[in-house]
């Protein structure tokens, strides 16, 4: 055989390559957009040209964290040298691997993620593309740094020789300056009942509790509150109940 043709074959088989690296992009592009839309994946079999990252164990993320199981599914696509993924990789993943989520509910779940990506900077970092790796991975990249505490203010010592009452106004001034107030910060009726009538088929309340921590994540959610807006929401007739409560397991609602 000529050396020709051997080169030949060498810069074809390049070629074939390129298009199939191009090819696969454009397939994961397209998945990427059926996850958005709700709908099955176009393409389930994606060749990776530049890496492998082997079969995911259906018990491999099953009794960690949700931190610990996404760390740890990124760590395994650096071994196969697969880098950075999306949050709907880094979702199906983690689900597929046998992690528990609160909710039965694919958007709520995939919101979980999201926060526990966003908040835990020291850990992952999100990428420009929108892709998220570990913080480590990228020596010149930094957390986002901590608010620092504001600094104590200094409260001037009282003479011995003040008068009473001038002792008493400035110790009532100490109190205020160390102990401020409490601004409440809960969900209301009005953010709960948008989760509740956002919800898609059957729903429990500890579905609604998932969605409203996930989507609220700063607030406090009291132990009445849901109950209470599910009440108010049968009365107006905008949600029904699917199956009453059944001795440990809670009541199925849907919307009307």
């Amino acid at each position: 055989m000529s050396d020709d043709i051997l080169n030949t074959i060498e810069v074809l088989t390049k070629r074939v390559g390129a298009k199939e690296e191009e090819a696969n992009k454009l397939k994961k592009l397209v998945n990427e957009l059926c996850g958005e839309a709700g709908i099955p994946v176009r393409y389930a079999n994606i060749a990776e040209a530049s890496g492998s990252l082997g079969a995911i164990r259906a018990d491999q993320f099953y009794g960690q964290t949700i931190t610990a199981a996404i760390r740890n599914y990124l760590e395994q696509r650096k071994s196969g040298r697969l880098g950075a993924a999306t949050l709907n990789e880094i979702y199906s993943a983690v689900r597929d691997g046998g992690y528990k989520f609160e909710s039965k509910n694919e958007n709520n779940a995939k919101v979980s993620v999201g926060n526990t990506l966003r908040k835990s900077s020291s850990i992952f970092h999100r990428l420009p593309n929108g892709q998220y790796g570990l913080l480590e991975w990228y020596p010149s990249a930094k957390a986002k740094p901590e608010s620092a505490p504001a600094p104590k203010k200094k409260v001037k010592a009282i003479h011995s020789k003040a008068k009473p009452v001038e002792v008493e106004n400035a110790a009532e001034k100490v109190v205020a300056i160390s102990s401020p107030a409490k601004v409440k910060n809960d969900v209301t009726n009005k953010e709960i009942r948008a989760v509740i009538l956002e919800q898609s088929g059957q729903f429990q309340n500890s579905d609604i509790e998932a969605a409203t921590k996930a989507k609220f994540p700063t607030k406090d959610l009291p132990n009445t509150k849901i109950p209470t807006v599910i009440f108010l929401l049968k009365k107006l007739g905008l949600i029904k109940v699917v199956s009453e409560r059944s001795g440990s397991k809670g009541a199925v609602y849907s919307k009307a």
